[in-house]
């Protein structure tokens, strides 16, 4: 039996986000002692909403590439499919939760959480080296994958008007993901952990269509290649929805998420690729 960590766990992580947001939400207090006055007709339409959250269903189909080398070893895990190699769903059912603060006319910011854990068990067909652990054909193995991923970003709109509004910013998604591999009769367990924080460059949209509907449109992404790590991360999201009452709002969406790590390090070698997509359904408050 083996665990690895590698960065600060995720209670750590979500504590500095937690920080974040904090201060982040200072500056509306101090827009109101500039004295800031809303425009009448504020919160009538995405573009003019001060505050809104959104909870999301959204059915996703996911599809998982892992490797976990043995320690000091990379490239020696076996590539697995995690659908197809370790009976982990394709497609599961999913809440997402969203906050936004409008800083201002111009500015935004957004916090978002997802969680995602996925547990299967197969019969290997094969020997599967997987961290520390090696499994031999024939051995019934269960896996689990957990993953928590929350985000902040910050966007400022350098076009707005009535019915139109195009921002850019950054972000920081802090990720949280376990993998463990185990088969009880055997008493073979693993562990590996992966935690940190992610930047992002980020663009969003709104067009403001008519008094009741309205598209909106977002992209992050930003890849790297330093020494022995490679990774990126991508996050994009479209939809359209309708302003059902004056603060209320239902709508129709479609998400994409993918993340990628690799990592030739001594200390957790291997890799994971993380990607979701599906239409989801949404409501959404706003002031």
């Amino acid at each position: 039996m083996q665990q690895v960590r590698t960065l600060p766990p995720w209670r750590a992580s979500l504590a500095v986000g937690v920080l974040l947001a904090t201060s982040s939400l200072a500056a509306p207090l101090a827009a109101a002692a500039d004295g800031y006055v809303p425009q009448e007709g504020e919160g009538t339409n995405p573009i003019t909403d001060r505050f809104y959250l959104r909870a999301t269903f959204w059915r996703a189909s996911v599809r998982t590439q892992l490797r976990i080398d043995p320690t000091g070893n990379p490239y020696g895990g076996t590539s697995l499919s995690g659908e197809n190699d370790l009976g982990l769903p394709e497609r599961d059912n999913q809440g997402r939760v969203e906050l936004m603060f409008r800083l201002r006319e111009r500015n935004r910011f957004r916090v978002d959480y997802l969680l995602e854990d996925r547990s299967g068990q197969v019969t290997l067909p094969r020997t599967v080296v997987f961290g520390d652990q090696t499994f031999p054909p024939g051995t019934t193995v269960q896996s689990t994958l957990n993953w928590r991923m929350m985000g902040f970003t910050y966007t400022h709109a350098f076009l707005q008007t009535e019915h139109f509004e195009l921002g850019a910013g950054l972000g920081v998604h802090l990720i949280d993901a376990d993998a463990i591999a185990q088969t009880p009769d055997l008493l073979q367990r693993h562990e590996t952990s992966v935690a940190g924080a992610w930047p992002t460059l980020a663009v969003d949209g709104i067009w403001n269509i008519s008094r009741r509907f309205a598209l909106t449109a977002r992209g992050q992404y930003l890849g790297t290649d330093v020494n022995k790590f490679s990774g990126s991360l991508a996050d994009y999201h479209g939809d359209v929805q309708y302003r059902w009452k004056r603060n209320f709002a239902v709508g129709l969406g479609y998400s994409y998420i993918r993340a990628s790590y690799e990592s030739q390090s001594n200390g957790t070698p291997g890799r994971l690729v993380l990607a979701l997509s599906g239409p989801e359904m949404f409501v959404r408050i706003s002031f």
